[in-house]
């Protein structure tokens, strides 16, 4: 049985894509013929390779070669060669620092193929000398109209089948490689022999991978059966918890349908209903202790939810319904973010770009919850431009505690001793107080940091790229004058005000760009960049058309397809990717700010 994961190309879906490749061992990495390799094509071959996820090619959509460009034999050859040799490139880049791995894909050992899926054709260079035919052949059948004939000598099936089932690992075989990179136990344990051994008679270990919310079945959570058989009724644990959880029923995806079946063994992807408490990410084991046993290492995930939209249903009485959906919805794709807004009341779901809170909102829709929803807004961090250490030490409301500390902007995290905390945004707690021996005292120092960090003072936008330091802390030996929302405030206050000292700004999400286009719209579409506050990186000629890359911020992106599209004919093929967060340009800092002090009720 081969278990087969279609994942979207689309960059807003990235996460899909990310944990996808923890429940599987090979991939099909798809390439237009026109296109080439994107930015998004060599995101997703890199985290194939660091999951240790072998890939083969299919280079798509020969038809458009042929019809629309119109390019010779030669062409067309030289086309799909530097196709070959860029996605080698990047799977020798994504794999120099592990010599055992020799993945590069070649017509030589038929780990390409190349085909139309409009038209159901495909050939691997065996099958094409198998069938006796010539690239020439598949022109001519273009030429006077005998397409369909090709997707019967030569069907999209077979060349696919054939790369998954010769060139593609089994589980048995894939996990001995894999499991020491996607899981950090000791691989001579009891658990780590489980792991690699892949065996249905073996301790049940399974990998979350998504949670599918169904109005039939309610939530599924779906994962890779690293070892041994799941049944109904099993009792299992979502690790490390020591809860037990009862399998209602365990499914079988085919397709877009669901097949309850009895059991499941190890490599395959199985469906349980009857974890509502469930996440991706998550570990299952079974009911008894297993030694050696740890979590998968959690998943990275390449974007973060940058545009933000205000949803709030047609009708009142909703409401219940669409909170509770949302926050399954938010479960089966950890990249959405929701969140209300205390100042306004406002229903807040974040996603990676347009696109994705567009099905987001269509998924909504289809529960039966009709929804207004606002224009789209970026998401801003606040941040500082100058360091600042307070001369003295700062009091608690009680004034029975007192704390000093430093504030700096970090671009970016570098090894620290004496870390406390450090976040995901790029925020870092560090002390030069020996606390451990009063974990309370520490927590609460953590708390407190956390809290200032959740939204700024500036505009109560969340704080990012900011290293804290306690220089000095002091503290009652009174343990009711030393209560965590004392310290927790001491701490907030004395960040707050160093933030007023040192010069806060804000910062702005940016989006890698690269766009494709015939090389007389080359002007054009470097003016666009320009206008959208872009700069351009590199630009690429590669025979009649051009590869412009650059930045842009994402509040420029919101109509960028519009404009790219009148200003090239609509001949422009774009992608934008998050890259990273930039200092906004003091002049336009300002208004932004006035604008979210607005929105959030503040003025």
């Amino acid at each position: 049985m081969v278990n087969l994961v279609d994942t979207p190309g689309h960059v807003d879906f990235s996460g899909k894509v990310t944990r996808a490749l923890r429940a599987i061992d090979g991939a099909i990495i798809v390439v237009d013929a026109v296109e080439g390799v994107m930015a998004q094509t060599e995101s997703v071959i890199r985290s194939a390779i660091k999951e240790r996820v072998k890939p083969v090619l299919f280079v798509n959509k020969i038809d458009r070669l042929i019809r629309e460009l119109k390019l010779s034999p030669i062409a067309i050859q030289d086309r799909l060669t530097q196709i070959i040799q860029d996605v080698n490139k990047v799977i020798a880049f994504a794999s120099k620092d592990d010599d055992t791995i020799e993945w590069k894909v070649g017509t030589d050992t038929n780990t390409v193929a190349f085909g139309s899926a409009l038209h159901k054709w495909a050939f691997t260079v065996d099958l094409m000398q198998k069938a006796d035919l010539q690239f020439q052949n598949i022109i001519e059948s273009y030429q006077d109209d005998s397409v369909e004939r090709l997707s019967q000598i030569l069907p999209i099936h077979q060349p696919i089948l054939d790369m998954i089932i010769d060139r593609l690992p089994s589980p048995k075989n894939a996990q001995k490689n894999r499991v020491g990179f996607i899981w950090k136990g000791d691989i001579t344990s009891p658990a780590g022999l489980a792991l690699r051994q892949c065996e249905r008679e073996g301790p049940l270990i399974i990998a979350i991978t998504n949670v599918v919310a169904e109005s039939k079945h309610g939530l599924v959570a779906v994962g890779r059966l690293f070892s041994g058989t799941i049944r109904r009724g099993t009792q299992i644990r979502i690790f490390p918890s020591d809860k037990l959880h009862k399998v209602q029923r365990v499914t079988l995806f085919m397709g877009s349908r669901q097949v309850v079946i009895p059991s499941l063994t190890a490599g395959n992807i199985c469906g349980i209903i009857g974890l509502d408490e469930v996440k991706p990410g998550d570990t299952i084991t079974g009911q008894h202790f297993l030694e050696g046993m740890v979590p998968f290492e959690e998943i990275t995930y390449l974007s973060e939810a940058v545009v933000t939209i205000a949803i709030e249903p047609h009708h009142t009485k909703d409401l219940p319904r669409l909170l509770t959906f949302v926050e399954d919805l938010t479960k089966s794709d950890p990249n959405l973010v929701f969140s209300v807004n205390e100042q306004t009341g406002e229903n807040l779901l974040s996603g990676l770009g347009l696109l994705h809170l567009e099905i987001a909102l269509k998924d909504i829709e289809a529960a039966g919850i009709l929804v207004h929803a606002s224009d789209p807004i970026v998401l801003y961090r606040e941040t500082l431009t100058s360091s600042y250490t307070h001369p003295k030490k700062n009091p608690s409301p009680n004034n029975k505690n007192a704390v000093r500390i430093s504030v700096q902007f970090q671009d970016e995290r570098k090894a620290l001793e004496s870390v406390w905390q450090a976040d995901s945004r790029g925020n870092t707690l560090i002390s030069l107080v020996d606390f451990d021996n009063s974990p309370d005292v520490k927590a609460a120092i953590v708390d407190g940091f956390n809290w200032a960090m959740e939204r700024g003072p500036l505009c109560s936008e969340p704080v990012g790229m900011t290293l804290v330091c306690i220089k000095e802390l002091e503290v009652s030996s009174d343990i009711n004058e030393r209560s965590r929302v004392e310290l927790m405030s001491m701490v907030r206050d004395a960040i707050f005000l160093g933030f007023e000292k040192a010069k806060i700004t804000l910062l702005e999400p940016i989006y890698n760009l690269e766009v494709i286009v015939p090389k007389e719209f080359q002007r054009a579409t470097v003016n666009v960049i320009k206008s959208k506050r872009g700069q351009l990186e590199d630009v690429e000629f590669r025979g009649d058309w051009v590869t412009i890359t650059g930045v842009i911020p994402v509040a420029e992106s919101f109509d960028l397809a519009d404009v790219l599209r009148s200003s090239t004919a609509g001949k422009a093929v774009w992608q934008t990717k998050f890259s990273r967060w930039e200092i906004v340009p003091e002049q336009r800092a300002t208004s932004i700010v006035s604008d979210i002090k607005k929105r959030r009720g503040l003025l």
